[in-house]
């Protein structure tokens, strides 16, 4: 939602039915056994990177869907994943921590939050009044008019009785005095009571953190009616049919990647690169190109030592935004393994796009799943590694609309071979 502006199918929702919605768009997080259990670590803490963000911005709605995302993923749901054993204690203990601080910071944001629906509420059905009561008084002026302008005969009653009509006629309301009074709620801003960032920090530090229970968080668990596996999270006022937030991608990035992937590219061996960066302003802006060690053939590739990757943007502070690689004498186009590699990042991060470069027809093009069938068809596809074909109807991914170059910014590339 658009915090400055709110949209007014969200605002005739009371405020307990809102703070459901966004419950709902936080519901229960399906987990696909085929990703690693340490991949949904990653991206719990890009979720509150990203939701400390929000904070900063006073963005608190998307703060509290990802927050609560966070909780209801690490309190309900990730202990159900077979390879959850397998995640090193150390690793567990410090999501722990995170969850310890989020949980009292979350039911503030909520709080907050519905302090500033019930005031958004009520402004709405004070001009709600205010237009009723401008209908109705346009409807008696009208009614007024038609009878001084009749002859002083109404058909059908007599003379006498047509006057008594006249006579009785509801005396005019001083409608300008009360225009005058209704004048602020007209100019007043819905979001004017949108709370400050150190005002929701106050007696955070200090506040006790409370043991989780049912009672005191509630949890949404119904399921959507669409699958949120196959959906992206809701963000209005974004481009893209899908209502994706925006990528701004540095205009040198395929130039970069090519240049580091020339060697391997004569060799006719596929390059990979990690794509990564910062979350402003609603926007997510790809910072830098990783290159991470790795073994190529001519049409797949394979990263190495992933905790290297991992460790410098945790050092960065810097999410996952999709990733690059190369098809050396083929076109620019999606394999059946490039689809279920993507897959893991587009569960993670929604907007997360796929560059393919063609060196050879000097192309390269933008993709992603489509969020509303292929991301099924993957989830639902058995066979995870080799080449393969997927027998559907629909498109399964589709060229990327939700991302915009900017001349402006260069990436910064890192190389770990």
């Amino acid at each position: 939602m658009n915090r400055n502006h709110p949209d007014v199918e969200n605002v005739v929702l009371t405020p307990e039915k809102r703070i459901q919605e966004l419950s709902r768009l936080s519901s229960k997080i399906e987990l696909n056994t085929s990703i690693a259990a340490r991949k949904y670590y990653r991206s719990g803490r890009e979720m509150i990177s990203m939701a400390e963000v929000y904070l900063k911005e006073n963005n608190l709605e998307q703060a509290y869907i990802l927050y609560m995302r966070f909780m209801t993923l690490f309190l309900e749901t990730i202990n159900e994943h077979p390879d959850y054993k397998n995640v090193p204690i150390e690793e567990r203990k410090l999501n722990y921590q995170a969850l310890r601080d989020v949980l009292p910071k979350t039911e503030k944001i909520k709080i907050k939050l519905l302090e500033q629906y019930n005031n958004e509420y009520e402004l709405y059905t004070e001009r709600k009044a205010l237009q009723e009561f401008k209908e109705k008084h346009e409807k008696e002026v009208l009614s007024k008019e038609k009878i001084n302008k009749s002859p002083g005969f109404i058909k059908g009653v007599s003379q006498e009785q047509s006057n008594s009509v006249i006579n009785n006629v509801t005396p005019e309301v001083n409608y300008i005095n009360l225009r005058n009074d209704y004048s602020s709620l007209e100019t007043r801003p819905l979001n004017q009571n949108l709370i400050t960032l150190n005002e929701l920090n106050d007696n955070i530090a200090s506040s006790s953190i409370p043991a989780y229970s049912n009672s005191q968080i509630q949890f949404n668990t119904d399921r959507p009616i669409v699958d949120r596996s196959t959906k992206p999270m809701l963000y209005k006022n974004s481009p893209g049919p899908y209502n994706l937030r925006c990528i701004i991608v540095p205009c040198n990035l395929t130039k970069r990647f090519l240049e580091h992937a020339q060697s391997n590219t004569f060799k006719n061996l596929e390059t990979c690169g990690i794509l990564a960066g910062k979350l402003s302003s609603n926007c997510l802006i790809i910072t830098h190109l990783m290159i991470p060690k790795q073994s190529g053939t001519s049409d797949s590739c394979t990263t190495m030592n992933e905790e290297d990757i991992f460790e410098f943007q945790d050092r960065q502070d810097l999410i996952t935004l999709g990733w690059i690689h190369t098809h050396p004498t083929q076109t620019s186009f999606m394999s059946s393994v490039d689809l279920h590699t993507h897959y893991s990042y587009q569960l993670m991060m929604p907007e997360a796009i796929a560059i393919v470069c063609a060196p050879k027809y000097n192309e390269s093009n933008f993709f992603f799943l489509t969020p509303y069938h292929g991301l099924q068809v993957i989830a639902d596809c058995k066979s995870v590694s080799g080449f393969h074909t997927h027998n559907t109807d629909g498109d399964i991914y589709a060229v990327a609309e939700h991302y915009v170059l900017d001349d402006n910014l260069l990436v910064n590339v890192v190389d770990f071979r």
